[in-house]
């Protein structure tokens, strides 16, 4: 008997382990993929002379926000909802919390007036949409066309409203990586996109089956893992990207790949989700971690509105409710 219960204990620490380095291996290519991702699609958005509001906003955003893309889609082929769900929660909360919170310590983040008026109300609509689409315990295919829908829309006007800005200093800020300096051809900037587009599948796949196997092994429901794990995992290319912004002091590109990456993670990453297969949600999420989320958008709102800067102060407080929203979610989310 004592042998078998090693052996047991043996399998089950090697099955951990084989999950775990998957799920890490997974990372590491969804963080380079994503990566190359942001550079050759800046690098393409120079090439057609966007502004770098909408460079950003957008392009960076999406770029960053591939990841949980990738995990969403992936998760919802592999059945495993409740991941996609979690991990675009999550992510969302530690755009806020955890990459705001670090950015604003390192340099306070002044607030452009245009993105309070612009973009700040469609992060604010996103998040009171999503709950009312989840009300019934349900996003289905039809409230992922909703999402779309509006996703779509908010692209429209924010490619409208960058050619009326020119913010050239910024865009100078904004490094490339060498390789992406010698580039000149849209066509070579495309294929780039196109490679690293298919890095992040893969990376999402390896992720995915990693951390279901994780949740499996430990008893933990997939959300759970979900809105930790794979929400600060996922969230990693964004706080990259924010970081580097905040300590070159270009508040543009980091305050606006938060904003953007948070309107783009509810409106095109759970629509998608939900088009492939609807999304169940768990009425425990409606109880904590939906309500979590309006609060965090909410305070970014009015620091945001209260002296068009978020200071160091504020990112302190950022990062402390971060820190006791994730206390609370592994210690009553199992």
């Amino acid at each position: 008997m004592r042998n078998q219960s090693r052996k047991g204990k043996i399998v089950l620490t090697m099955d951990i382990l084989l999950a775990g380095v998957l799920f890490l291996a997974g990372l590491l290519v969804l963080m380079f993929s994503a990566d190359w991702l942001i550079q050759s699609g800046v690098k393409f958005a120079f090439l057609l002379r966007l502004s770098p509001l909408f460079i950003g906003l957008v392009l960076v955003a999406f770029g960053t926000s591939c990841p949980e893309a990738g995990v969403g889609v992936m998760a919802a082929i592999r059945d495993q909802k409740g991941i996609a769900l979690g991990n675009v929660i999550g992510s969302n909360v530690a755009n806020i919390g955890l990459i705001l919170g670090l950015c604003s310590i390192f340099y306070p983040l002044p607030v452009q007036r245009s993105m309070w008026r612009r973009e700040v109300p469609v992060m604010l609509a996103s998040v009171v949409l999503l709950y009312g689409l989840s009300i019934d315990g349900m996003i289905s295919r039809l409230d992922g066309c909703l999402l779309l829908a509006v996703f779509v829309l908010f692209l429209i006007l924010s490619l409208r409203s960058s050619r009326s800005h020119s913010l050239e200093d910024e865009l100078r800020e904004f490094r490339l990586k060498k390789i992406f300096d010698s580039i000149r051809s849209r066509t070579a900037a495309g294929v780039v996109m196109v490679i690293s587009i298919a890095g992040v599948v893969l990376g999402a796949d390896l992720m995915v089956r990693g951390g279901t196997t994780l949740a499996e092994l430990f008893g933990v429901r997939p959300w759970v893992i979900g809105i930790t794990v794979f929400a600060v995992g996922t969230s990693l290319p964004e706080l990259g990207a924010s970081l580097a912004a905040s300590v070159r002091k270009v508040p543009g590109i980091g305050l606006g790949n938060v904003v953007g990456s948070n309107i783009f993670n509810i409106l095109f990453v759970l629509g998608l989700v939900a088009l492939i297969r609807p999304i169940p949600v768990p009425r425990t999420l409606l109880g904590f971690e939906y309500p979590m989320l309006i609060v965090f958008t909410l305070v970014l709102a009015l620091f945001m509105r209260s002296h068009y800067r978020i200071t160091r102060m504020e990112g302190v407080v950022f990062l402390a409710g971060y820190a006791a929203f994730l206390f609370w979610v592994v210690r009553h989310g199992g």
